[in-house]
């Protein structure tokens, strides 16, 4: 497959995945488009290139971001999401784009002048499934909270004790149940550790006779 079918097939692909979106918008034909976001020497966060009929349509522009994947010859052999979730951009039409973005101009073979802009992808905005639309600075801060709740989940969870280790009896006692009358106790004098030795089958109750019991049955299982 060439790459200008490959891409114009992946275009396809992608508009699809954003097509809810587009319909809590009520947009029934946006202007979408596939673009790479790259880091440009003397330039601050990603750039992405526009061509300068894009800009001038008059629109705003929807974007996902993709990478190109080739092979050991160099070919380019797919094209996929650069970012695992999916993430829609919006280029919010500006009519001074010519002022205000930098241009690199190349000389086509019939005369014309082709011309190509350079626009930061922190002047987008995010557009959420919902159609709700957030500033990149959001996304950005969002996504950077995302990754701290893992290790304050795991930090959290640390905190709850290994009960078979923490407050098993400090003196084991042999089963003796077996030859002796077992003195049981109401169900409202249960404890914590009572209730944590059953659920967890585990002896760690300060009751002898439960811990003997907690054994014997796990042994028979």
């Amino acid at each position: 497959m060439s790459s200008t079918n490959l891409r114009k097939e992946k275009e396809r692909e992608f508009y699809m995945q954003h097509m809810d979106t587009f319909k809590a918008i009520g947009l029934v034909d946006p202007f979408f488009t596939l673009k790479t976001a790259f880091f440009k020497k003397g330039k601050y966060g990603r750039q992405s290139q526009f061509f300068e009929w894009e800009l001038k349509k008059g629109e705003d522009i929807y974007i996902e971001f993709y990478e190109n994947v080739y092979n050991d010859k160099g070919a380019n052999t797919d094209i996929i999401p650069m970012n695992e979730e999916r993430t829609l951009f919006k280029l919010k039409y500006n009519p001074f784009f010519h002022e205000e973005y930098d241009v690199t101009e190349t000389m086509e073979p019939d005369g014309k002048v082709d011309r190509k802009y350079l626009v930061p992808v922190n002047e987008m905005v995010v557009v959420l499934s919902s159609g709700q639309e957030i500033s990149y600075a959001l996304y950005e801060k969002r996504k950077e909270d995302a990754k701290l709740e893992v290790p304050q989940l795991q930090k959290s969870l640390s905190i709850f004790p290994d009960f078979e280790e923490e407050f098993a009896p400090k003196k084991e006692v042999e089963p003796e149940f077996a030859n002796t009358e077992i003195a049981d106790a109401p169900l409202t004098e249960m404890t914590i550790l009572d209730f944590a030795a059953i659920m967890l089958m585990k002896p760690v109750s300060a009751r002898p006779w439960l811990n003997d019991l907690i054994k014997q049955t796990k042994s028979e299982i």
